[in-house]
């Protein structure tokens, strides 16, 4: 799974003016995440049409980058999610973002992106999606 992650102002609007130029151009968002910090905002998404999204972004001056994130499949419970971050820690291995991007039936989807996902895999292969 590709995750993007978008750098920009935190001044209002700027998260309006960037879900409105992926709608104009048929870009469906999947998930999204925004955090505002003092000048700085990120905006981390999943979008239907990646590589176009990429493109638009960059041509209206966006700072986007991207990451390869892993999905994992948990139990929807309390301590489900500290305990695959505890496996991270315990291999000296540092999260860049964790996100629950579902939850259905019991069990959460959770996006992981670290420093090292092929080491992350195997540290999570028994919960591993696809």
């Amino acid at each position: 799974m590709k995750q993007l992650t978008v750098i920009t102002r935190n001044v209002p609007g700027q998260l309006a003016d960037i879900t409105a130029l992926l709608a104009d151009a048929g870009i469906n968002i999947e998930d999204i995440e925004a955090d505002g910090a003092t000048e700085k905002g990120v905006i981390t998404l999943t979008v239907d049409r990646y590589n176009l999204a990429m493109e638009v972004l960059s041509e209206a001056g966006f700072q986007a980058v991207t990451d390869d994130a892993l999905v994992v499949r948990l139990a929807d419970k309390p301590g489900a999610l500290a305990e695959i971050a505890l496996r991270f820690k315990d291999a000296a291995l540092n999260l860049r973002s964790m996100h629950i991007i579902q939850r259905e039936d019991g069990h959460s989807l959770a996006s992981i992106v670290t420093d090292d996902n092929a080491k992350a895999a195997e540290l999570v292969r028994d919960v591993l999606v696809g």
